[in-house]
């Protein structure tokens, strides 16, 4: 991935949000996926394996990275950027929604994909979930990102600790912050 791209989360914690949302969604394919200029990656996956999903999923991911919106379609044979896509003509994928996984510094790095097999209409609040649970998953990428850094030193504890407030021992008075 691209350095200013976020860094993969625990895959139990993705794997915990793409099922959450093919519950509550009550769709067979959720997938997690992130790219930047060379490459693609599938991070998590609900309800087909991970080379299957990141294969169907690829053409729709990319026109959402392209464009950094969410990319919403109802029937896929009758939607004029996927008709013509294999996995809609084969009956693959018949409904999806594709929201950017969008990075704090404001570039698209993914998507959170859910997938249907018949066309379906996404309702407001639907949509409203799959954006929450996307900037969830961003902000656990960049979390596990900030921490992974301070682990390898990319962080130096001693600038942290410089500004924490001294505990006094017992009996030397106040809190009072370092200097």
């Amino acid at each position: 991935m691209a350095r200013s791209a976020p860094v993969p989360t625990s895959p139990v914690a993705l794997d915990r949000v793409t099922q959450l949302a093919g519950r509550v969604l009550d769709v067979p394919v959720v997938c997690v996926s992130l790219v930047d200029a060379d490459r693609r990656l599938l991070t998590s996956s609900y309800g087909l394996s991970s080379p299957t999903a990141l294969l169907v999923s690829w053409s729709f991911m990319k026109q959402v990275v392209a464009s950094g919106r969410p990319l919403v379609v109802a029937d896929g044979q009758r939607h004029p950027l996927v008709a013509r896509n294999p996995a809609v003509r084969d009956g693959t994928v018949r409904a999806y929604v594709g929201m950017p996984l969008v990075a704090s510094n404001g570039r698209a790095v993914g998507t959170l994909s859910v997938m249907d097999r018949k066309p379906r209409r996404w309702s407001a609040p639907q949509l409203d979930l799959l954006r929450k649970l996307s900037a969830r998953i961003v902000g656990e990428m960049e979390l596990g990102g900030r921490c992974a850094r301070f682990l390898v030193g990319g962080l130096r504890p001693s600038r942290i600790w410089r500004r924490l407030p001294r505990i006094p021992l017992a009996g030397q008075g106040p809190l009072t912050p370092r200097a």
